[in-house]
């Protein structure tokens, strides 16, 4: 290959390792499904990005576009139609600028099975690359204009299109076309790691034959050695080139690393030659023909499915006169869709603000304000919008509780009726004593028989209402009247 190409092909290896330093999107999320049948999807963008972002979705064996919004600075919402039990497939794609060259960054569509060719339509489309813009020397089926890309659990796929709708190979004796697909792992020395290619041309003895190559340059001199890896599928269908290498073949070489990538990041590039062969002295030499954009695939196999929601949990609550604060903790992994601190008496509502948005574990959540909050503040959270999780501070009124002598225990807390029994233990009463089960809207679910043994009051709940019916799972206050006195405990009712 002569020097300038050597240095074109460098030059895009350099570009491909540092286009992955960029991580286009962070902190994917998904609330559960909302009254109008809705999951909300939702991500923070980078400020490096200049292009839209775009959602995609798995829906009627085709990719369709989602429209996004933006409720806040660099957070992106698409709201998706979902069926309860729905495996929902889901990928991002957007692009930017480095060093003047436009790079797609994308997830590559994930497929399920390993059907060779795939369907072009369950790929996902990398960019259009326009017509004419040869390198050396332009040959219309050497003309790149389009790309897709996917992968599964074992392997990476390509498909390509060119201006002629076909791929041939063979010219004449002497000439032949090589298409590629090109990807660089994101590793620190690019003279140890090199770039691998797939590789679609004619088998030429002791020159090139088709297969998975790792290609290692030498700056001193700007040459460069190639090692084939493996074998690859490949098929000319429907007026596209597809190309497939499995992630063994990649992973078995040392200087790849491991799979998934580091930053689940690859760098590619596809593109196009004409090797024409001397056959005097039997050299090679190499003529570029086209170069699709760069791209960065993020490899992420996002999926949404849920059969049926549970509610968030409130952990640790808090508050003092200046900021409230608690624990989010959703068994779905979904995030908030509303997450108040609420000052009823005072007809004020504060947005609690999250430490992180990877709510697939305990978030801390907080809130801040300038006045005390008043009586019985509430904090309110809800992952649908539907259903609400509330915590009910207790009466500031010291004249309506208990005198201090009594105390009150609530075991277990969250209880599940499947376990047993709910007790409420009253340690130091003397009068006697009545009990409720009330829902957050203060209507009666059921009341509780009292059993006095020694000094202690026992009362048990089974998770019933007064018909007989299972209570809905959920926040629940146990009112225990003393005579004039009377006092309340929340409890968290699960199934």
């Amino acid at each position: 290959m002569n020097k300038t190409a050597a240095i074109i092909i460098l030059l895009f290896a350099f570009c491909l390792l540092a286009a992955q330093a960029l991580q286009p999107w962070q902190y994917i999320r998904h609330s559960a499904r909302d009254a109008d049948g809705n999951v909300h999807f939702r991500f923070n963008g980078s400020p490096s990005i200049l292009s839209n972002y775009e959602f995609w979705g798995w829906q009627n064996n085709a990719w369709a576009s989602f429209p996004l919004t933006s409720p806040e600075a660099l957070t992106y919402e698409a709201l998706v139609p979902y069926t309860p039990g729905t495996d929902f497939k889901y990928r991002l794609k957007t692009g930017y600028e480095l060093s003047g060259q436009s790079v797609t960054a994308l997830n590559p569509a994930f497929l399920d099975t390993d059907t060779f060719p795939p369907a072009l339509s369950s790929l996902a489309y990398i960019a259009d690359d326009p017509v004419g813009d040869s390198i050396n020397a332009y040959y219309a089926n050497l003309d790149l204009t389009g790309s897709w890309c996917g992968w599964s659990s074992d392997k990476l796929y390509l498909a390509l299109s060119n201006t002629v709708n076909s791929f041939p190979i063979m010219n004449s004796l002497t000439s032949y076309n090589i298409y590629f697909s090109g990807l660089a792992a994101s590793v620190s020395n690019l003279l140890q790691s090199g770039v691998y290619g797939m590789v679609y041309t004619f088998n030429v003895p002791n020159v090139i034959s088709p297969g998975l190559y790792k290609l290692n340059f030498n700056l001193a001199d700007t040459s460069f050695t190639y090692t084939r890896l493996g074998n690859i599928q490949s098929q000319v269908s429907g007026g596209h080139l597809f190309l497939a290498c499995n992630i063994a073949d990649l992973t078995a070489d040392p200087d790849f690393g491991t799979w998934p990538p580091a930053n689940n990041s690859l760098g590619s590039m596809s593109g196009s030659i004409r090797l024409n062969m001397d056959l005097s002295t039997l050299t090679p030499s190499f003529v570029l023909g086209d170069f699709s954009g760069l791209a960065q695939f993020i490899f992420q196999d996002l999926r949404y499915q849920s059969t049926r929601n549970s509610l968030p949990l409130i952990l640790e609550p808090y508050c003092d006169n200046t900021h409230a604060e608690f624990t989010y903790s959703d068994p779905d992994g979904d995030f908030p869709l509303t997450a108040k601190f609420i000052m009823s008496e005072l007809q004020q509502e504060f947005d609690f603000v999250p430490s992180s948005l990877d709510f697939s574990q305990p978030v801390q959540m907080t809130t801040v304000y300038q006045v005390g909050p008043g009586l019985c503040p509430i904090i309110s959270v809800s992952d649908d919008n539907i259903n609400f999780r509330e915590y009910i501070f207790g009466d500031a009124n010291e004249d309506e509780t208990l005198p201090a002598a009594i105390t009150c225990r609530v075991y277990p807390n969250p209880f599940k009726p499947s376990d047993g029994m709910l007790s409420v233990i009253l340690s130091g009463s003397k009068a006697s004593s009545s009990a409720s089960i009330y829902n957050l809207k203060g209507r009666l679910v059921n009341k509780l028989q009292c059993v006095k043994t020694g000094t202690e009051t026992i009362l048990t709940w089974d998770g019933l209402q007064a018909n007989g019916k299972p209570a809905a799972e959920g926040i629940y206050l146990v009112k225990v009247t003393q005579g004039q006195k009377s006092f309340a405990e929340k409890v968290i009712l699960l199934h």
